[in-house]
């Protein structure tokens, strides 16, 4: 899980397999590290019995499983269940608890709608654009069907939810998926900032043609599209990337230890990236 997390109970021999995102759980300890890094990726679907029985029969925590077996049974919430799994553990100190509780309940008073896109944007927090990319796809086919409770019926909302899939594009390099997404937010939300962050995506493709016909379709002014294009060239000259191209200028400038340095950078670079599509 990339720490070192000490567990005073019982290790499993079997782990307890969290399918949502593809991992072991040996311990009660791992399995509230997962939980409090994960809150908003919570669903009714994590009370199954199967976990009730790993409990019972791996963790040998028979009262904890019969208690978790008793809210399911009576119709509990999601988070009486998992407080309830928590508080075997003495993992968490009374205040931790009572944030998790909160957070889950406040969960629990929204639509399935409100969740997905709460849990889309914690991807992005997150940095884990491909899974934002797939939530907020989940969403606009959700939005996309007949009006039910719990989908965006508000075309804003849905245009919303599309600049914010674009902005998942952009931040894995996919511009002009990016500037295709931010259009369709434009379309439905009316936002200058969607608009924009299109503007912005064409100039990164270098498609001028493009910048050109988004600005006119939007109504800009030839003196508004050039201010745009301006803003995105003054941003291209921030410290931060004048840092960057120092750097670059220094590695190649010993060519003894460029080609070393460059590979170096280079194999950064594609972790970093490896860690932002990381599902």
């Amino acid at each position: 899980m990339g720490e070192l997390i000490l567990c005073r109970q019982q290790i499993a021999a079997m782990p307890y397999y969290i399918e949502t995102v593809s991992l072991n759980v040996y311990s009660l300890e791992e399995m509230c590290y997962y939980v409090q890094n994960n809150l908003y990726l919570m669903e009714q679907d994590f009370m199954e019995e199967e976990l009730c029985r790993w409990v019972e029969e791996e963790l040998k925590l028979e009262e904890t499983a019969q208690q978790l077996r008793e809210i399911r049974e009576t119709g509990g919430t999601l988070s009486e269940f998992v407080l309830c799994l928590l508080s075997a553990s003495g993992y968490f100190n009374a205040g931790e608890l009572k944030s998790i509780r909160q957070t889950l309940q406040e969960m629990e008073n929204k639509t399935d709608f409100e969740c997905g896109k709460i849990r889309a944007d914690r991807y992005m927090e997150n940095r884990r654009y491909i899974s934002a990319v797939y939530e907020y796809r989940k969403l606009l086919r959700e939005a996309m069907g007949q009006p039910e409770e719990g989908k965006a019926e508000n075309p804003v909302i849905a245009g919303n939810v599309w600049h914010n899939l674009g902005t998942a594009y952009a931040r894995l390099f996919l511009f002009e998926k990016a500037a295709g997404c931010y259009s369709h937010a434009y379309e439905l939300n009316h936002n200058p900032n969607s608009l924009k962050e299109c503007l912005f995506a064409y100039r990164c493709l270098r498609d001028e043609r493009g910048f050109k016909r988004k600005a006119a379709a939007g109504f800009l002014s030839e003196a508004q599209a050039a201010e745009l294009a301006g803003e995105l060239t003054e941003a291209s000259r921030s410290r931060e990337i004048q840092e960057f191209e120092e750097e670059i200028e220094e590695v190649f400038a010993v060519k003894e230890q460029g080609q070393a340095k460059a590979a170096e950078l280079l194999a950064e670079w594609k972790e970093e990236y490896r860690r932002n599509c990381r599902i």
